[in-house]
């Protein structure tokens, strides 16, 4: 059953979020794609902070990652943020949009042999074509260059975006960050959901209710000699 139908399912322990959006349970305080409400997605370059798309290169709340507030009188600038591992990912992410630019504008057209004779009353018949096709081919090259950097937008083409601070899990699953060690409908691999009666704990589905390592949510071990039933440890 999903949570289209019955939302409480979100509400158990273990659930990846409270709120469901398209049949997942999501956390809209944090979630990049559903930031505040369902569908509402973030920009590359921001991250989803209480509810709020914000950039943390220069967001005095959030800088360098949620709920990382600059001091009075200070700002949040791109060289005193104390996330580097964030600013890393940015700074490879424009080089690899600057080096796929250069690579498109500097890719030679194929070379075309002419015969020996009637060589220069070739050249200026075919001067017009050879212009129309390089304009054609270098507009070509800037719809694939804007088309890239569209696709660095998803985790499925850079996953690295789901191990920014504010991420809703470090795994990628059908372009959505996940945490498959929690979440219900991604549980230890993609795709895996668990049962209606079960909860994921470590990237396993397990049935709480019965369940002595897990007993009524994640990690509730039941005491030697003690069993699980109903979600409580029972002892003798």
């Amino acid at each position: 059953m999903t949570c289209d139908k019955n939302p409480r399912v979100c509400e158990v322990q273990g659930s990846p979020g409270p709120d469901c959006c398209k049949k997942m349970c999501v956390n809209q305080m944090t979630d990049w794609f559903n930031c505040g409400k369902c569908g509402k997605k973030c920009r590359y370059t921001e991250i989803c902070c209480e509810g709020q798309c914000v950039n943390p290169m220069y967001s005095k709340n959030h800088c360098g990652g949620c709920n990382n507030e600059c001091k009075k009188g200070s700002v949040c600038q791109v060289y005193n943020t104390h996330n580097m591992k964030f600013l890393k990912l940015l700074f490879l992410l424009a080089m690899l949009i600057s080096f796929s630019a250069i690579t498109l504008s500097a890719t030679p057209t194929e070379e075309v042999s002419f015969p020996d004779f009637d060589f220069e009353d070739k050249e200026n018949s075919d001067h017009h074509q050879t212009e129309s096709q390089e304009t054609t081919s270098s507009l070509r090259g800037t719809n694939r260059v804007l088309a890239q950097t569209r696709a660095f937008m998803t985790c499925d083409k850079n996953p690295r975006v789901c191990r920014v601070q504010g991420s809703a899990g470090p795994d990628c699953c059908k372009k959505m960050c996940v945490n498959q060690m929690t979440d219900w409908f991604n549980c230890g691999k993609c795709g895996k959901k668990c049962k209606y009666t079960e909860i994921c704990c470590k990237g396993k589905c397990v049935n709480s209710m019965y369940n002595k390592n897990h007993c009524g949510g994640c990690n509730n071990k039941c005491k030697k000699g003690s069993a699980c039933q109903y979600g409580m440890c029972s002892y003798a």
